[in-house]
């Protein structure tokens, strides 16, 4: 008897689910240090390059301050890419506040009846970046140990997103719901505005951890040696699943564009992320295919702009081995133990 579609998938699920359990029980000791890793990644790197910005951007935008603050430049944003004021803030929001931030917004836009699923499948292809203090603060001091190196890459991944969306613009109006100009400047808004970013930031401490366990089974069962021995190298691979991976990324003549490259593809568990912040509200798939054309752009510009400063060189970029930053920083732990406690808050508040 055929076995139907359904049958096999829940077979090789099944299968798979088994084998994973399997490598738990006898690996226990690498699956610990792959852990441990990937929990001071985010107690070190990611929480404090990535949860201020995301807190202040979800702020500006529940509070309607980004009308004001970011006024100057969604003004010149909304002549140059043919898009709503009110769009290019949700824009400048997205490239500045982290991964998460984008979909986050859109999909809080969608829910809210402001955006269209069509409208906010196409935002989704340029409201995203991984941000300033990510890019800056992790990639250009500890991968590169220089800021310089930091700013080139996410001047080019910001560029790579002002192309996509100016491509966007041009692609037809985005109709944004036009609401009764106010501003909340209360507590709640403000506490609300930190319990979103702290759940943001649980999702993706939490995806950095289990893909550092997955990054580990794959090294055990030879595959980072196979790539090693086809292409010499296997960051890039670990990167493309987990971007974090990239301090992993040996210094060289094509590191910069390397790294900006993959910043604005994102990887693979960033998209999981941005799936589960979504949760089917409006469809992916173009935002998928535009990481494409976004990694090589930014590769492109950060080639361009690595050329004309000399500064940049191997001698500035040697050393990215850097790092045990923030290493045992107490304040780390106050800031982790802050968002458990603001997560708790925000879900009893929707109890």
């Amino acid at each position: 008897m055929q076995r139907t579609g359904d049958e096999l998938k829940k077979i090789v699920f099944s299968a798979v689910s088994l084998a994973a359990a399997a490598f738990l029980l006898v690996f226990s000791g690498e699956v610990r240090t792959a852990v441990s890793d990937a929990v001071s990644d985010c107690l070190e790197i990611i929480i404090p390059s990535l949860f201020a910005f995301s807190a202040l951007s979800i702020y500006l935008q529940k509070s309607g301050l980004y009308k004001i603050a970011l006024k100057p430049f969604t003004l010149l944003l909304s002549k140059i890419l043919r898009l709503d004021e009110d769009i290019c803030g949700i824009f400048l929001l997205s490239n500045i506040g982290g991964y998460p931030v984008g979909a986050s917004l859109i999909s809080a836009l969608t829910v809210e009846g402001k955006l269209d699923k069509s409208g906010a499948e196409r935002l989704m292809c340029c409201c995203f970046g991984s941000g300033p203090s990510f890019i800056i603060g992790m990639v250009g001091k500890i991968v590169f140990n220089s800021t310089l190196a930091g700013t080139i890459i996410f001047a080019s991944c910001f560029l790579s997103s002002l192309v996509i969306a100016a491509k966007v613009g041009a692609g037809g109006k985005i109709t944004l719901q036009k609401t009764a100009l106010k501003y909340d400047l209360s507590a709640g808004c403000f506490i609300n505005s930190v319990s979103a970013a702290a759940r943001a930031m649980f999702s993706v401490c939490t995806m950095v951890v289990i893909f550092s366990v997955i990054s580990a089974a794959l090294r055990i069962i030879g595959v980072n040696s196979l790539l090693e021995r086809v292409f010499g190298d296997s960051a890039v691979f670990s990167a493309v699943l987990e971007v974090t991976r990239i301090k992993e990324i040996p210094s060289g003549a094509y590191a910069v564009p390397i790294c900006a490259a993959l910043l604005s593809f994102g990887g693979v568990c960033v998209a999981l992320q941005i799936t589960d912040i979504v949760k089917g509200r409006f469809p992916l798939g173009k935002f998928m295919l535009s990481r494409i054309p976004a990694a090589a752009l930014s590769a492109a510009f950060s080639a361009i702009l690595s050329f004309f400063i000399p500064n940049i060189s191997e001698e500035t970029l040697a050393g990215n081995a850097s790092a045990q930053v923030f290493s045992e920083n107490a304040v780390l732990s106050v800031c982790l133990l802050a968002m458990s406690a603001l997560l708790l808050l925000g879900e009893k508040r929707r109890v």
